[in-house]
């Protein structure tokens, strides 16, 4: 018996299960780039907080590093330290691109309902160095030898600590201070 010709395509059930299958592939390629862009997002977010607190904890380098303890003409502020702050004379740098003394206090404030480390300049700039943590002190070293010899206060002197030793939850960053003068 003659076999009846074969018309060639696809039937309808063949093309609906390729149509699901497609929706399903494009659902699932939709919901992985969403999720990427997501990934992408937040690694960018990480990477603008890590860069923010490197920029601050350089500048807070640069301003130690730049510390000036000698006289200045109608001022009265000296080096002093408390466990949550410190005042000082520095030399800052301004957007004409030289250095200006300036008036320096690093200390633990509240800021936006959370404590914050930070430095304020007399220029104006106030800079979060550290936020988000429960506790925190500033730790001055007096001498170097044996280990270190830290205080937790540091009176008003015409010399300045080696170092501050800034604790905050029990991460601690040492910061060293330049010339002392």
């Amino acid at each position: 018996m003659p076999r009846p010709p074969r018309r060639a395509g696809f039937t309808l059930v063949e093309v609906m299960v390729a149509i699901v299958v497609m929706g399903v592939v494009l659902v699932g390629a939709r919901t992985m780039l969403g999720q990427m862009a997501d990934d992408a997002d937040r690694i960018g977010a990480a990477a603008r907080e890590a860069d923010r607190d490197a920029n601050a904890e350089a500048l807070l380098r640069a301003v130690a590093g730049r510390l000036d303890v000698s006289s200045v003409p109608g001022s009265v502020i000296r080096f002093t330290g408390e466990r949550q702050g410190a005042r000082f004379h520095s030399w800052c740098e301004v957007p004409d691109g030289w250095l200006e003394r300036c008036d320096a206090t690093l200390g633990l404030i509240e800021l936006d309902g959370e404590p914050v480390l930070a430095l304020q300049l007399s220029t104006g700039e106030t800079v979060p160095l550290r936020r988000g943590f429960a506790s925190g002190e500033i730790l001055y070293l007096r001498s170097a030898e044996a280990g270190g010899q830290w205080v937790t206060s540091w009176g008003a002197s015409i010399t300045a600590p080696l170092a501050f030793g800034i604790v905050a939850d029990g991460d601690t960053s040492i910061i060293r201070i330049g010339e002392r003068g």
